[in-house]
């Protein structure tokens, strides 16, 4: 019989760190945050994706008072000594033949203490549960170690919080808070948006029904929306975003509660020309949106911001021989088929990013305005209808489109040539060949 070949650890060699906790105990909570991913990077490297649930379970293991550990994939065990913390591999002990025997006799003889020792399993192992496999728990989490979930309770099964739900991974109620302990939310709901109902969700909007809020954050359950608020009702944050999670404003932050932005008003603007060397430094525009995420490479992992568009059917969208919607068709007329176009977006980071839609027009000899197009977003991107296709090449059609990590923004085009009750032969045999690019 062949010798079957036993897996090798691929982060052998790499784990052996150590972190003084009397010197990260003084940094500040971002900084703490980017000195354990960057330990975790360095052992893990191309063989996992390091994601926040990670980083934060190492921080949460610091805050312990006791001496105590927890275990990352690749059986990396990650232990607080005393005001050590320390990175190793420890594998999973084998059990020895003697031990398997025993355990069935032991089974055999036990038979009459099943059924109890059956309900008391039951009753502890939904606990820590984790919903989307990176190993780390997302439901149910048993905060004080008493056997009973306290952070994002799943009332019904159904691998979704219902109760004491947490902010971007922070392990704190702070929505659907049960006060009584009667397993049903008292205050702070969250609210499920469905279709495009942004517009009448005010409060903890939960865009793709997974339990937790996307927009509109009431963070300490006064009434008010906090973070990642909507402002233009079209499913995307535009004011007091935080990137971070740390309950902090980032980006677009309204300090004096006007609605309006008043620091970090970061706007994207033209690339600067690198020919112009004589630029005035104070007059030269600023790239990008302004914050640290730049745009990575198809070869990066997703600890780098990336963003990539899809188009389902090839980019350019071509219009010809259109009638207006208010037209009869005349007898045996075929008339052209409605321009469709999809196309999604997609955050392949671990960073929520930004980003704009804007028109690259390569033809448009149409005469009149009435060329129309509705813009169909989903799991949270912009919805616009009834808007005139341009012109001109470079118009934005939406600027700063929030995007969180791992999520795709579907989009459908649908271009019409809007009726007026009257003719439109000025606009016969016209033309437009245009794709929608995006821009970080």
């Amino acid at each position: 019989m062949r010798k079957i070949e036993e897996k090798v650890n691929p982060i052998l060699g790499r784990a052996d760190k150590s972190l003084d906790l009397i010197k990260f105990n003084i940094l500040s909570e971002q900084d703490q945050y980017i000195e354990i991913e960057k330990i975790l990077k360095e052992i893990y490297q191309t063989d996992l994706e390091v994601s926040k649930k990670h980083v934060y379970k190492c921080i949460k293991l610091t805050c312990n008072p006791k001496d105590d550990y927890t275990f990352l994939p690749y059986s990396l065990k990650v232990s607080k000594e005393k005001l050590t913390l320390k990175f190793t591999i420890e594998e999973k002990k084998t059990i020895s033949k003697n031990w398997i025997i025993f355990s069935f006799w032991l089974f055999l003889f036990a038979l009459a203490g099943a059924t109890y020792a059956g309900f008391a399993y039951l009753s502890v192992a939904s606990l820590n549960k984790d919903i989307d496999g990176d190993g780390i728990p997302d439901i149910n989490i048993d905060i004080n170690k008493d056997n009973i979930a306290d952070i994002n309770i799943d009332i019904d099964g159904d691998n979704k919080p219902d109760i004491n739900i947490d902010y971007k991974g922070n392990r704190k109620a702070r929505f659907n808070i049960d006060l009584d302990g009667d397993k049903k939310a008292d205050t702070n709901l969250v609210n499920y948006v469905v279709g495009d109902a942004c517009g009448t969700c005010t409060l903890n909007c939960d865009l793709n029904g997974d339990g937790w809020p996307d927009i509109n954050i009431d963070i300490d359950g006064d009434g008010k929306a906090d973070l990642d608020i909507d402002t233009d009702k079209d499913c995307s944050p535009d004011l007091n975003l935080d990137l971070n999670g740390d309950e902090i404003c980032d980006l677009f932050c309204d300090t004096d509660g006007d609605g309006l932005c008043d620091t970090n008003c970061i706007k994207p603007t033209t690339p600067i020309n690198p020919d112009n060397e004589d630029e005035d430094e104070d007059e030269k525009p600023i790239v990008g949106t302004g914050s640290s995420i730049k745009t990575g490479s198809s070869g990066v992992e997703t600890s780098t911001p990336y963003i990539i568009i899809h188009y389902s059917d090839g980019e350019t969208i071509n219009v010809t021989g259109l009638l207006p919607e208010d037209q009869t068709l005349m007898p045996g007329y075929v008339p052209s088929e409605k321009p469709i176009k999809e196309f999604t977006v997609e955050n392949l980071s671990d960073y929520p990013l930004m980003y704009n839609l804007t028109w690259k027009v390569d033809k448009n000899n149409f005469i009149s305005n009435n060329l129309k197009y509705n813009l169909i977003g989903t799991n949270g991107a912009p919805n616009l209808s009834a808007q005139t296709v341009p012109k001109l090449n470079g118009e934005v059609v939406k600027g700063n489109i929030y995007i969180p990590p791992r999520v795709i923004h579907k989009y459908t085009v649908e271009i019409y040539l809007h009726g007026t009750g009257a003719p439109q032969n000025e606009d016969q045999g016209k033309v437009f060949i245009g794709n929608l690019e995006i821009s970080v």
